[in-house]
Formats: C-alpha cells, sequence, structure tokens
C-alpha cells in the first residue's frame, strides 16, 4: 500500500504590504507542517528559481523542476481574483506566466514519485518587484477645442504607443482597447499599421451617423515583451478618446459615366458631372475620405509632368490621398461631365465644388469607380477602408 506524505513549505519574497495583508519579507519557513525525519522533504522533490532568491523581478516567471523519480502531478495558483489550475504540459518541469508588478501569488505544486507513489505538497509564495520599464499609449482622434466638432463616418481612429511593440506583444495589447457608438458595443477590429502603431474599423462598412464613438482601454501591467537582452516593459494608466461622427454622407464618383452623386443619410442628395484623369494620369479606384479642406491650393506641374507647364491657383480643394488627389474645382475644365481629361484630380465645376467644400466634414468618403486603376491601402487614413475587412480581421499583428 502506498504511503501519502503531504508537506508544505512555504516562502515569501520581496517586501511589499498590501490593503489587508501583513508585510511580506524575505524568509523561508514552515507554514503548516513542521517535517519530523520520517517526512518527505520538500528540496527532494523539486527545485524552484525562488530557492536563493529574495525576490523575482516584474515580468520574470516562477519555475520548479522536478527531481528524479519524482514528478509534477498538479499546479494550482492563488490570486486575488481567486484559484485556478494551471495547465501541466511536462510531468518534468513547469513555468508560470510572467508575473506583473507588485504580484502576489501562492503556488502549490502536488509532486508524486513515479516509483512508490508518495505524494508530496510543495507550496510557495511570491510577490514580484515593481515595474522599471514603462510605456504608454495615445488614441487618436478626438475633439480638440480648436478644430472639427464632428468627422465623416470613414474616420479611423489609431491607437500609438510610446515604445515599438514586439509582433508577439501586439494582439494582447489591442485586444485591452475596445469601442461603443452610442454606448453599444462595435464589433470590429484592429490592424497593426507598424511597430508603434494600430488602426481600428468598425466591421461594417464606415461608422454610423450621428454617434458618439468612444475607445477606451485599461493598460496597466499590460505587457511589452523585451526579447534578447531588453527587459520587459510595462503600461502605465488608462487610455479612451471620444469623437463624434455628423451626418453620413457619401460621395460617390464614376470615370466610366464622368458623373457623380452624394448621399446623406442614405439618401441621394445631389447629382454632378465630373472630370478624372486622362490616360497617363489615371485617378485612383476605391475608397478615400477627405484629409483636408483649402479654400484655396497653389497647383503647379512639378512632380507632376515635365511636358507641360502650368502654376494655378486651385478653388475648394479637398484632399484624398497623400500623393495628391484632390477633389477640387475646375473652372477651367470644359470637359466637366464629358470627358476625362485632368492630371489625377477630380474635378468639379466651380458652383458643385463649393456646395461641396461647405459641407464637407474631414474623415467623408469619396468612393471612386471605373477608371481601371486601383487605390493603394497605404496612400491616406481612408486608404484603409480598401483592406477588405476579412483580410483585415484575419491579420492581428
Amino acid at each position: 500500500m502506498n504511503k501519502s506524505i503531504t508537506t508544505t513549505a512555504a516562502i515569501a519574497i520581496g517586501a511589499l504590504a498590501l490593503s489587508g495583508c501583513s508585510t511580506l519579507t524575505a524568509s523561508t519557513r514552515d507554514d503548516v507542517v513542521q517535517p519530523d525525519a520520517s517526512d518527505v522533504d520538500p528540496g527532494s522533490t523539486a527545485a524552484t528559481n525562488l530557492d536563493s532568491t529574495s525576490n523575482l523581478k516584474a515580468g520574470e516567471k516562477v519555475k520548479v523542476t522536478a527531481k528524479s523519480p519524482w514528478v509534477i502531478e498538479r499546479v494550482t495558483v492563488g490570486t486575488q481574483a481567486g484559484e485556478t489550475e494551471s495547465t501541466v504540459t511536462s510531468p518534468n518541469a513547469w513555468a508560470s506566466a510572467p508575473l506583473e508588478p507588485l504580484q502576489a501569488n501562492s503556488y502549490q505544486v502536488k509532486m508524486r514519485n513515479s516509483s512508490t507513489g508518495e505524494t508530496a505538497l510543495l507550496s510557495k509564495r511570491v510577490v514580484s518587484g515593481p515595474a522599471t520599464n514603462t510605456f504608454t499609449a495615445d488614441l487618436t482622434p478626438d475633439l480638440p477645442k480648436k478644430g472639427p466638432t464632428s468627422y465623416g463616418v470613414g474616420i479611423i481612429p489609431k491607437v500609438n504607443f510610446s515604445k515599438e511593440v514586439p509582433t508577439a506583444s501586439r494582439k494582447a495589447l489591442t485586444d485591452r482597447i475596445t469601442a461603443t457608438a452610442n454606448n453599444a458595443p462595435v464589433a470590429g477590429s484592429w490592424r497593426w499599421l507598424d511597430s508603434t502603431t494600430a488602426a481600428f474599423r468598425p466591421a461594417t462598412q464606415f461608422w454610423p451617423g450621428h454617434a458618439t464613438i468612444t475607445l477606451s482601454g485599461d493598460l496597466t501591467n499590460a505587457r511589452i515583451a523585451g526579447g534578447k537582452g531588453k527587459s520587459d516593459s510595462w503600461g502605465k494608466g488608462t487610455v479612451a478618446t471620444t469623437f463624434a461622427t455628423s451626418r453620413a454622407m457619401i460621395i460617390n464618383l464614376n470615370g466610366r459615366t464622368t458623373s457623380g452623386y452624394a448621399t446623406v443619410d442614405g439618401k441621394k442628395v445631389k447629382r454632378f458631372g465630373i472630370s478624372l484623369g486622362r490616360s497617363g494620369f489615371t485617378t485612383r479606384s476605391g475608397i478615400k475620405t477627405i484629409t483636408d479642406i483649402i479654400r484655396v491650393q497653389r497647383m503647379t506641374n512639378e512632380g507632376v509632368t515635365n511636358t507641360e507647364q502650368y502654376d494655378l491657383q486651385v478653388p475648394f480643394a479637398m484632399r484624398l490621398t497623400d500623393t495628391g488627389e484632390f477633389l477640387h474645382g475646375a473652372p477651367w475644365n470644359g470637359n466637366i461631365g464629358y470627358a476625362n481629361t485632368s492630371h489625377g484630380c477630380s474635378n468639379l465645376s466651380y458652383d458643385v465644388a463649393s456646395w461641396f467644400f461647405n459641407r464637407v466634414k474631414y474623415g467623408d468618403p469619396v468612393v471612386t469607380t471605373g477608371t481601371g486603376r486601383s487605390m493603394e491601402t497605404w496612400n491616406g487614413p481612408g486608404a484603409l477602408w480598401n483592406v477588405p475587412y476579412k483580410k483585415w480581421e484575419s491579420v492581428k499583428t
């Protein structure tokens, strides 16, 4: 008949005053059972990285290695939220998740002698040290005191982290930041644009109009893994931004028919003629958004063409791409509504351009079709809408 022996040894690591708890000091003591000569020595069942240290740093793991013939049978982790059983993937070794700063946990490791069947309970209590390397983040857009009072429904919020985030840490960070529209949860997904910036899109095509959008999240103790030779970084505080969408205006341009129309909250409110880019200067088809609104914009042939010379004061210029496409008035163009003859911009009559200039918002979508040239996904903030949502959602990093 196998003999079952339960032995408990507790090690308190570091020094931390916790609400409702006594201060822990660096010491080794027997908490529950004083083993006699016939009991199993806990040190004979397993080795840990706590035996000769007075503290574990934030980001370090509690490690247990079984000593043959002993094996690890079960690990129970106790936190302020309660006890959970940890997955044991190997009977010979176990490691905890990286410890958050100033985290007080208890660990109960049930050991079993594979030869005799005897069992022993190894108990450890650990308090991690404070964070020494931290990061913050900012969410955009917001509504500044001087600036727009609301945005178009094509605006894309972004989060910018103060430190570079390696691929393995990215999803866990953005999963902490959620979105609501008029206080209702918004289904959507983040996509990382580079090592410090991620953008959020709702699952629907554009945001709802007349909505108050809030993105917020708690980054406290969120972890950016340091990698080889670098220490981990830990998040500080919360992030939040609230902005409003105006009416849902969408401007549609068709290069084949040289015509366009605008909808507001789903209803057509204006039809008009257009002239897009001629051969060699083809306007991009796809989704763009208004990123700047300028009463008069100087435009020259520099960087556009060497075969023509022009220097124009262009009225009612509304920027669409980083590379220089605008929606603007072109009173010199007699082909508006009949032929595509521009250098790539979307030409409107003076009166139509004035009408839009007095109504558009930053982030209003402009959807162009029928030109045979696709919009790049990097060419301006609105270009991100050209990534199919299933692909957007599937690429988390």
